[in-house]
């Protein structure tokens, strides 16, 4: 093992927990180079030392990688990590060789405070998020020793006992100790809400929420193959329109249709996927699979029809437009997961199926709703009463093979 200067009280202490030293050697050149003795740094290759070390008051961070001889698989070792009763007061920092970018999700749901991939990672983020964290570790040490140095004050001045001060001491770090849990608590629930966020976007059911919250519902962090229907749903014309109003009333109206919209696809269990400019992408059937995925699609795609078109009649008379939006619903098998980079992942649906309905989308009609024939022949005899389903003459997708079949949906 080795330090940068074990002398300095105040510095963060770092301990390295890595079966390769010389991941150890460049990380510590590093930090030395950048921090110098603001930070020491120290190794080791023995897991149960590092947890000793964790569990103590004799380390700040904790920086480890996952790929460890012996311990299996990564998410059951950095479930043991976490676990310990000192990572609640030691930030955990994984800096590994493992090339499974969904791990970081699932390591930051574990409560990892960050996540680098080493053959991957930029100097300059790494330099700034170390020189953050270490920062937030410096402060609660300062916080610390001020509180010990105050309590010395009092009792210089006061000429309070040992006894006394013992007592006052013991009473001081109880205190300490409910705030830290509080705190802890409140922060953990608040990073879980964002990484939530994060995921599924602002608007999902209230259910599915819940649902995670609650652990209910596991995140697949991994692609998933399932079968889903999506939707797409754009405004016909909508750039020329723009042009006419201001800014202010192109946003009032944005506002009012997503809003609108959104109402409709979360009534029907779906799934915001994301806003595309004036475009909806949404999922029926995910991230929790439900046999109704058709049925819901094609209902909230015709009701959306409707809500649009008494819409029109105020925006007519607020902004002077009369727009009018295409629908188009496909439903196959998708590959489900979080796509993305470990700073900004966004939960989503992959494959031929969202194509499909990206294309039928494009070429719907102003107040039309195009669906595929795999949603079709998979409604309920309920849902399919309810509509008047027409084929029409097989079309060409851009960017597809071959003649595909296209029904247009209305009540009936």
């Amino acid at each position: 093992m080795s330090s940068i200067d074990s002398s300095i009280e105040e510095g963060v202490r770092v301990l390295h927990l890595d079966p390769d030293r010389t991941a150890f050697e460049t990380l510590f050149g590093f930090m030395a180079y950048w921090f110098g003795d603001y930070v020491t740094m120290r190794w080791t290759d023995n897991l149960d030392y590092a947890i000793d070390e964790l569990n103590s008051d004799r380390i700040d961070i904790l920086i480890t990688e996952v790929i460890i001889p012996g311990q299996g698989d990564p998410t059951v070792f950095i479930d043991r990590l976490m676990d310990q009763p000192g990572a609640a007061d030691s930030p955990v920092v994984v800096y590994s060789n493992l090339k499974e970018d969904m791990f970081a999700v699932y390591a930051y749901r574990a409560g990892v405070a960050e996540f680098f991939q080493k053959k991957n990672s930029n100097a300059y983020l790494l330099q700034y998020r170390f020189r953050n964290l270490f920062r937030m570790q410096f402060r609660t040490k300062l916080l610390y020793r001020q509180i010990d140095e105050a309590l010395h004050r009092f009792q210089t001045a006061h000429g309070t006992s040992q006894s006394e001060i013992k007592d006052l001491n013991e009473l001081v770090q109880e205190m300490r100790g409910e705030l830290e849990k509080e705190y802890e608590s409140r922060h953990k629930l608040e990073e879980e809400k964002k990484k939530i966020q994060s995921v599924f976007g602002m608007y999902v059911d209230p259910a599915i929420v819940q649902g995670i919250m609650k652990g209910d519902i596991a995140l697949e962090q991994k692609g998933v193959e399932q079968e889903v229907s999506v939707l797409f749903a754009d405004i016909r014309g909508y750039t020329a329109m723009a042009e006419q109003l201001d800014a202010e009333k192109v946003i009032s109206f944005l506002n009012e249709y997503f809003t609108s919209m959104t109402e409709v696809l979360l009534g029907y269990e779906g799934l915001i996927d994301k806003y595309i400019g004036d475009a909806i992408m949404c999922l029926f059937g995910a991230p929790v699979y439900t046999a109704e995925h058709r049925d819901n699609a094609v209902q909230a795609a015709v009701e959306m029809q409707s809500i649009f078109d008494l819409w029109n009649q105020n925006w007519k008379q607020s902004y002077g437009i009369s727009p009018h939006m295409g629908v188009g619903v496909a439903s196959g098998k998708v590959t489900l997961g979080n796509v993305g980079s470990f700073q900004k992942l966004s939960y989503t649906a992959i494959g031929d199926t969202v194509n499909v309905a990206s294309r039928l989308e494009g070429i719907a009609k102003p107040g039309q709703v195009l669906v595929n024939t795999d949603l079709v022949e998979g409604l309920s005899d309920e849902v399919r009463k309810k509509y008047d389903f027409h084929e029409l003459e097989p079309v060409q997708l851009k960017g597809k093979q071959g003649l595909h079949r296209v029904w247009s949906v209305q009540f009936s």
